[in-house]
């Protein structure tokens, strides 16, 4: 695999198939390989396969939530850059300092979000 194909490989993490789906269509619209997977198990799952330059993870997940993933993700990978996102939730930001002090929350997108906003935030870090 080139680096160039390397580098497209988004991963979307979300418990919501819907959003998975709709995320991913629309970055492979743009020219991205984009795969859905819907838990924080199946993502690990899918990284070791990988190749993965980016993903983007929910925060809110049933099991593992996205930074007990990111983490497990970043210790078999640490050269993948995340953005983590989710609509509005009580703890939201105690998660995402959290995250960001610990380095591995690269940009933090609210849901709902528009298709530009991940579009551009692809095109920026994968």
């Amino acid at each position: 695999m080139s680096e160039k194909e390397r580098v497209k490989k988004i991963l979307i993490v979300d418990d919501e198939e819907s959003v998975g789906i709709g995320m991913s269509e629309m970055l492979k619209d743009a020219g991205f390989a984009a795969a859905y997977v819907t838990s924080g198990a199946a993502a690990l799952e899918k990284m070791k396969h990988g190749g993965y330059s980016l993903v983007f993870m929910d925060m809110v997940m049933p099991g593992m939530n996205g930074l007990e993933t990111y983490r497990k993700i970043k210790q078999a990978a640490g050269d993948v850059h995340v953005v983590l996102f989710t609509g509005y939730f009580r703890d939201a930001e105690r998660y995402i300092f959290e995250g960001v002090k610990e380095g591995m929350i690269d940009v933090y997108i609210r849901k709902p979000f528009f298709a530009e906003e991940v579009i551009h935030t692809a095109r920026k870090y994968a």
